[in-house]
């Protein structure tokens, strides 16, 4: 039996266009005695199945390109989600793409069927699993269970882009990750003192906007408790495309419109 679809808390209010990017990295070729099964690896359908592009591409047609997945920045990120299963990313020679981009789905089955195929490629010998949107490694024996409820703060990475060198300056904090959802990434500029309110707020954001609630333009409220509200804006200055989120963006500020470094100090004297 397939498992429960992945729906919507709240349809939303505009069309979502998402797009899910899947990279299985495995040792030489797959095996081809796993049939795919909708109950086994968590599909809810066979037409969702059939929805999903699925490719393969061996090292050895395009080296540079292949191995940009595991150097650079995301050589420092597959260290600390991969830990001593960095070896295997290390010794894969071919990639598995896994792609959805639906135009406007009424559901979220198709994120849930890119994780079913995702796991039926590890039962076919991928090791490790990269969701390229959310910047984020997963060891193929780690993904969770094909009866898996959505995650939200499993699919979405919420980053503190720290720099010592700016000490009690803004810092961005910001989403990775709402692409797949067809919906902005989050954006606050804020100091280290700010860093663990802001990001529990976008947090919890982004986990009501993945499930489908629409953010108001040209500004959403967020009410914090009676005394405090901030907003969700338009990103006039740019900050997506800074951060290099691949996604269109919105900014949370306080009342006033000014980012929120020394939030959590206005916030104590409310």
């Amino acid at each position: 039996m397939a498992p429960p679809l992945w729906t919507y808390a709240a349809p939303p209010t505009e069309a979502r266009d998402p797009e899910v990017v899947l990279f299985a990295f495995s040792h030489g070729p797959l095996r081809d005695d796993v049939p795919m099964s909708l109950a086994r690896f968590g599909a809810p359908d066979a037409a969702q199945v059939a929805a999903v592009e699925v490719r393969t591409i061996p090292r050895a047609v395009e080296p540079a390109w292949f191995d940009a997945w595991r150097s650079g920045s995301l050589r420092a990120i597959a260290e600390t989600d991969l830990g001593a299963g960095l070896a295997a990313l290390d010794g894969a020679d071919h990639v598995h793409l896994v792609r959805a981009a639906p135009t406007a789905p009424a559901d979220l089955g198709y994120l849930q069927t890119a994780w079913a195929l995702a796991r039926f490629l590890v039962a076919r010998g991928a090791t490790t699993i990269l969701d390229a949107h959310a910047a984020t490694f997963r060891a193929g024996d780690a993904l969770p269970g094909p009866d898996a409820p959505l995650d939200v703060r499993a699919e979405v990475r919420v980053v503190f882009e720290t720099d010592p060198t700016r000490g009690d300056l803004a810092h961005a904090l910001h989403t990775r990750g709402m692409r797949k959802f067809g919906a902005p990434d989050l954006i606050a500029l804020c100091g280290d003192a700010d860093a663990a309110l802001v990001s529990e707020v976008v947090g919890q954001l982004a986990d009501r906007v993945a499930r489908g609630e629409t953010l108001a333009s040209p500004r959403h409220a967020v009410d914090l408790d009676p005394s405090t509200t901030w907003y969700v804006v338009d990103d006039h200055d740019g900050l997506g495309a800074l951060l290099q989120l691949n996604n269109r963006a919105r900014v949370l500020v306080d009342a006033s419109g000014a980012h929120l470094v020394g939030a959590r100090d206005r916030r104590a004297l409310n």
